[in-house]
């Protein structure tokens, strides 16, 4: 078994690929041939010993993984050896074979490919949770979403389009924001140039029902001003680096509710609740709703240049690893 390790904290130029024992499998675990992983930019901030979920070194990094069914533990029910399945996991997901979980494992859905489904449990987990558990997103509501141009921006676009949204794309790069418009958003807005309210009002529109935030910082207060009556915003991220001062009197007035979705810690706690919301992603990637962008795919050897890629902000969508050679 090959895998990609953090001996110490720092730059993805300290990764380490080399050869490791096989994990044993636990009674109610599943062992996985890994084909693909996902990367997300709370991998970046792992690696550097940043992020909320922090192990010591030395770990495997990863969060999400594709693949197929080796083994499977003795009070386990749900797959068979060769099933096709998708993963989740804290962290870890950086090798050729993992053990995982039943209960975080989810069967791939009719005519998804492996390459897709390395892209998808992360990004669509995080995306599905944010407008439908917690934003509660209504057919004909307006849905802002900020940092529209990564993975989990290009799956809330696309969730929020299949419930029946008007959807506003925010990003920091054009060129990144003609692929929102590909991905199903009504009108995209460079909240670099310009003041969210201002562009809202060139396009008829006065107040917004649901804000998804993954940047922070100012655009994240902005967004917040511009909340309907019984309004949301639901906190995925800072990707600008700067935790916002939300205007709690603006909350009041609208009668709106701030909220936060740390999805990962979220996906652990309600294992069910996550189950169920695959099953229904499922049917929408079977009927063409949704369906991941892969911007570019990396070997799992080549994880520190994959990383790096995501760092330098140059990818339109998911970035993954092949992680069979």
């Amino acid at each position: 078994m090959y895998n990609i390790i953090v001996k110490k904290y720092g730059a993805p130029e300290n990764l380490i690929y080399e050869k490791a024992d096989e994990p044993k499998l636990g009674k109610k675990d599943i062992k996985i041939d890994v084909h693909y992983a996902g990367l997300n930019f709370a991998d970046v901030l792992t690696i550097k010993g940043k992020y909320q979920e922090r192990p010591r070194p030395p770990f495997s990094p990863g969060l999400e993984v594709s693949g197929v069914v080796r083994e499977v533990g003795s009070l386990c029910s749900r797959f068979n050896i060769n099933d096709n399945v998708m993963a989740i996991m804290k962290y870890g997901g950086f090798k050729d074979k993992v053990i995982v979980p039943e209960e975080n494992t989810y069967k791939t859905p009719h005519g998804m490919s492996l390459r897709d489904a390395g892209a998808f449990p992360v990004a669509y987990g995080t995306a599905f949770s944010a407008i439908i558990d917690k934003g509660k997103i209504k057919k004909n509501e307006t849905c802002l979403i900020l940092g529209a141009t990564g993975g989990v921006g290009i799956a809330a676009i696309q969730i929020a389009k299949a419930f029946g949204a008007n959807v506003i794309a925010c990003g920091g790069d054009d060129k990144k924001l003609e692929t929102c418009i590909l991905n199903g958003a009504d009108f995209i807005i460079n909240y670099k140039k310009s003041i969210i309210r201002t562009e809202l009002k060139k396009i008829g529109i006065k107040e917004i029902d649901l804000v998804i935030d993954m940047i922070g910082g100012q655009a994240c207060v902005d967004a917040v001003k511009v909340l309907a009556w019984n309004g949301r915003i639901i906190i995925v991220g800072f990707a600008s680096g700067v935790i916002p001062e939300i205007p709690a009197n603006r909350l009041l007035l609208k009668n709106a509710k701030a909220d936060g979705l740390y999805w990962g810690e979220y996906a652990y706690r309600y294992p069910k609740k996550i189950e169920e919301d695959f099953l229904i992603m499922q049917k929408l990637y079977i009927e063409k709703k949704i369906k991941p962008s892969i911007d570019r795919e990396f070997s799992l050897k080549d994880a520190a240049k994959a990383l790096n890629y995501l760092i330098e902000r140059k990818n339109l969508g998911k970035v993954i690893l092949k992680c069979q050679s």
